[in-house]
């Protein structure tokens, strides 16, 4: 079984590889609006900026709170949140306890189109670093499918999906990836803080 799982991956990413999909972002399509880009990753800067001061209640008002089908689909939960109740209790499980002894997320590769004058589908890459309490800090990647609503004149977030990679390929460049030197010298100035 071991050997037909391996052969089976092998021939996968064999196809990949020679079908161009690992080219990551190297493509651009023709829909693909690079204004509407640089104002979704100026609004993805300020959501990191937030997200790793992790203040939750700045970052959960930079979704569309008025709309209540929002959807956050995060690697590590399944099933996908839908609604308020769900997508709160994930960003804050423990009312006034912080899980987390820091996070630095960035975002990049910024792709997006318009589905309608006021809404937007993005896709873009997420590296982050993170540390929760008691365990030991890890560095990945992921890439992200984003839907935006423009309110306001501002660009506000109502669907997030994380779309890890095949297992191997996810693990193979998980072990890859090491924590940054940065990263770690950031936890101690929180430490130190605290």
């Amino acid at each position: 079984m071991h050997k037909l799982v391996t052969g089976t991956l092998a021939c996968l990413y064999a196809s990949a590889a020679l079908s161009g999909a690992h080219d990551n972002f190297s493509q651009v399509p023709e829909h693909f609006d690079p204004e509407l880009a640089a104002e979704i990753q100026a609004f993805l800067d300020e959501y990191a900026e937030v997200y790793n001061r992790q203040d939750y209640d700045t970052l959960l008002s930079m979704w569309d709170r008025d709309f209540g089908g929002a959807i956050y689909m995060a690697e590590e939960v399944d099933p996908p949140m839908h609604g308020w109740d769900r997508i709160d209790k994930y960003f804050n499980p423990i009312p006034g306890v912080e899980i987390l002894d820091g996070i630095y997320n960035e975002y990049s590769d910024v792709r997006a189109s318009y589905l309608a004058d006021d809404l937007a589908v993005a896709t873009y890459h997420l590296r982050f670093d993170i540390k929760v309490k008691r365990q030991k800090a890890m560095s990945s990647w992921d890439r992200v499918m984003a839907v935006l609503r423009q309110k306001d004149g501002e660009w506000k977030l109502v669907a997030y999906a994380e779309a890890p990679m095949a297992p191997a390929t996810m693990v193979r460049r998980m072990l890859e990836d090491q924590v940054p030197e940065e990263f770690e010298a950031y936890l101690e100035t929180r430490k130190a803080a605290e």
